[in-house]
């Protein structure tokens, strides 16, 4: 069976997917604050809409609409332009105001169907956290709220991509929540030290029903957002393999 993919719009990452995400595929973004995280999120939405005429919504938790935009510009993302044409649409979902369930999102639902919305970033998946509280450690109606939103979206024709925090990066030490699996894609953004600073890398994990490549590679952000060096191998990783070889 043929595999239909759409491209991600994140320099080098595609090619790392080996031509891009299956399409209505749903893809989780993890790692620690500072890895790019949103900036990817934003680029999928802000790309998508931009080089392959599909309409976006990037949703925002915890930011404002106007520091969003602001920040998107000083990267070379014009999302004013976008809105302005009614490719992109930004909705805010302040955590501190969330009431009602999943009635909450519904809107969100009804946005993707009037506008055939291909795109959704959600930044973060606090909006659940919030929404089902973990009362007394049982995280299942959260996960299934989650679970429920992806398959609606998913029967809309949309590819979702969501952000999550990660207490532990270290990608030899990586700890899997149970909402991990919820997701068909697994993306993890960290950072590895390399003397005395730190190195932003990046590795897919998993992206269920296409392959992929499992390594890791370095990360930049600078004008157009973040972009994936595909075709090289981080000098963090590089420099503590030499000295696991000279400890031995």
């Amino acid at each position: 069976m043929v595999v239909e993919k759409i491209k991600t719009g994140i320099e080098g990452l595609d090619k790392v997917l080996k031509g891009g995400l299956r399409k209505n595929s749903s893809i989780l973004i993890t790692g620690a604050p500072g890895t790019g995280k949103t900036i990817m999120a934003l680029q999928f939405v802000y790309y998508g809409a931009k080089n392959y005429n599909e309409n976006g919504v990037f949703i925002a938790t915890e930011e404002g609409l106007d520091e969003l935009r602001g920040f998107a510009k000083n990267l070379g993302m014009d999302l004013g332009e976008m809105e302005k044409k009614g490719r992109i649409f930004l909705v805010e979902k302040p955590i501190t105001m969330l009431r009602g369930g999943l009635e909450s999102i519904k809107g969100l639902l009804d946005l993707i169907k009037k506008k055939n919305i291909k795109r959704v970033a959600l930044d973060s998946l606090i909006l659940f956290e919030y929404l089902y509280p973990k009362i007394n450690n049982n995280i299942m109606e959260y996960r299934r709220q989650v679970l429920l939103f992806i398959q609606k979206i998913k029967e809309a024709g949309v590819t979702f991509m969501a952000v999550s925090e990660r207490r532990i990066t270290d990608l030899d030490r990586l700890e899997y929540d149970m909402i991990d699996f919820v997701f068909e894609g697994f993306i993890v953004l960290s950072r590895i030290r390399k003397g005395s600073y730190f190195e932003r890398v990046v590795t897919v994990a998993k992206v269920r029903g296409q392959d992929h490549s499992l390594d890791v590679y370095p990360v930049t952000i600078g004008e157009g957002g973040l972009r994936v060096l595909d075709d090289q191998v981080p000098f963090s990783l590089v420099e503590q393999e030499q000295r696991r070889v000279e400890s031995k």
